[in-house]
């Protein structure tokens, strides 16, 4: 039986209902206590540095150890680096159009959208997509800010800080990865190398455009909503519509729900903090006591799996932004109450665009990515090829068992999202879901008797034959 077979059905919006996926979510792992600890360790950094030597914007250097780690040494480089690289860029491109858009919103909104809609499209269209998300955000939330300065000079100053607090926090993200994370099995394994640096739909696919705009559209009505109510304390709204956005409406609202979750408990740890431990908290230590304990908690949700990971990062930004508010300890709640109704707003915001406007609905990202497997199945049925030598047979075939095993993957991925889209579907729908985790579950079954004829089993070449057909008249109910 597959796994996809195991999985147990869930409402819509709770998927996490059962405690035996919190068990099986949060079980310890021994690499999971260390990226834990790896966080905790480069948050506490962070904290000392920041308060001993009054760095600006503690919470974002404290949340890029969170945001920037990664399984492997490698991809937090690489993450880091590209970090690095989409802030410097993002904030030069802030601070040119500060100087065209400075006191005139006529001009600084549509630069604020164009900027956006730029970031958010090239972050679909490259295959390193999150170098122009970077830019794209970074860009838009600094010219969002913009007026809140009360000169251009502090604003620019302010600005260049929130690169410093950026810069030395991937440092010592990267620094401290690179010392005790321990090389795994698959770290030397080099993923394929992109043949473009565009996606092979880039120029031909509408919903690039789609989603750009979409995303956009919900940002800039968040922003234009809190300044007209004047309530800039729920800036909050236009970073959601910008970070919960994924490729379908289940993934953007299951994110969604995470980032809710993950607000409601950072923000209670912090609530906590503020009215019970800070008062009585008169040096560094004690505030890295606290701190150290929060990040321990927010930690291990975020190094679980892709299913709930994003809470963790959550808990963390949640109790970062509402607790650290200067180099002296503060009791002030305003910003515990408006980040989670920044959130709440954006996410209502989100959700409603997302599912009415050009939505993109996960089953169809299912029928692909089950078209795509079988195809790679076809493929790998006809090796080895005669005309190949046997060392580039295997490597060849090495390299598409793993490539049709993270379509798998990716599948699986897809029925767990649809859950979010199905509260209010059509029954047609629902019973197209089913056919298509039975097709999931035979799609499996032949990849394991296709890796055992390519491995080398001796089986008949009926067998083959028999898997081929198979395959075609799969293909042929998906399209």
């Amino acid at each position: 039986m597959s796994a996809v077979s195991l999985v147990e059905k869930q409402p819509a919006f709770l998927p996490f209902g059962s405690l035996a996926w919190f068990k099986r979510e949060l079980a310890p792992t021994r690499l999971r206590e260390i990226r834990t600890a790896i966080m905790v360790g480069g948050t506490v950094l962070c904290v000392i540095i920041s308060m001993a030597l009054q760095v600006p914007s503690l919470d974002l250097s404290a949340y890029m150890v969170f945001f920037l780690s990664q399984k492997t040494k490698q991809l937090t480089v690489l993450i880091g680096l590209l970090g690095l690289i989409g802030a410097t860029i993002g904030i030069g491109e802030a601070i040119l159009l500060y100087k065209f858009t400075y006191g005139h919103p006529e001009l600084r909104i549509p630069g604020m959208a164009i900027t956006l809609f730029l970031g958010m499209y090239v972050s679909r269209v490259l295959v390193l997509g999150q170098l122009g998300f970077l830019i794209g955000f970074v860009s838009s939330y600094g010219l969002s800010v913009a007026e809140q300065a009360p000169s251009p000079e502090l604003l620019v100053r302010g600005v260049l800080w929130i690169w410093v607090a950026i810069a030395y926090g991937v440092a010592v993200t990267v620094v401290v990865n690179s010392l005790f994370l321990p090389d795994t099995a698959s770290a030397g394994a080099k993923p394929p190398k992109p043949k473009s640096l565009f996606v092979p739909d880039a120029f031909t696919n509408p919903a690039h455009v789609h989603f750009a705009l979409k995303v956009t559209f919900a940002a800039m009505f968040c922003y234009i909503f809190y300044s007209a109510i004047d309530w800039t304390g729920i800036h909050t709204a236009f970073i959601t519509c910008t970070f919960i956005a994924l490729e379908s409406t289940g993934a953007t609202l299951h994110k969604g729900v995470l980032r809710i979750g993950g607000c409601i408990i950072g923000g209670a740890l912090a609530l906590f903090t503020i009215v019970f431990l800070m008062p009585h908290m008169v040096t560094i230590a004690s505030l890295v006591v606290v701190v150290a304990g929060a990040s321990a908690i927010a930690g291990w949700v975020a190094t679980g799996s892709e299913l709930i990971s994003y809470a963790g990062l959550q808990i963390a930004f949640a109790f970062f932004y509402s607790v650290f508010q200067g180099y002296a300890p503060d009791t002030d709640l305003d910003n515990v109450r408006d980040r989670v109704v920044g959130i709440l707003f954006g996410l209502i915001v989100t959700g409603v665009v997302f599912a009415y406007i050009w939505p993109e609905h996960t089953i169809d990202r299912l029928r692909d990515a089950l078209r795509v497997a079988f195809r790679q199945l076809a493929r790998l049925l006809k090796m080895p090829h005669p005309e190949t030598s046997i060392e580039n047979g295997k490597a060849e075939a090495r390299s598409l068992i793993a490539e049709t095993s993270r379509s798998f993957d990716q599948a699986k991925r897809y029925v767990e999202l649809t859950q979010f889209e199905f509260e209010e579907s059509p029954s047609s729908e629902q019973t197209s879901l089913e056919n298509l985790e039975e097709t999931l579950s035979r799609a499996e079954e032949i990849f394991a008797s296709a890796k055992s004829l390519v491995q080398g089993d001796e089986r008949q070449d009926q067998t083959r034959t028999a898997l081929q057909s198979e395959i075609s008249a799969e293909l042929q109910r998906l399209n």
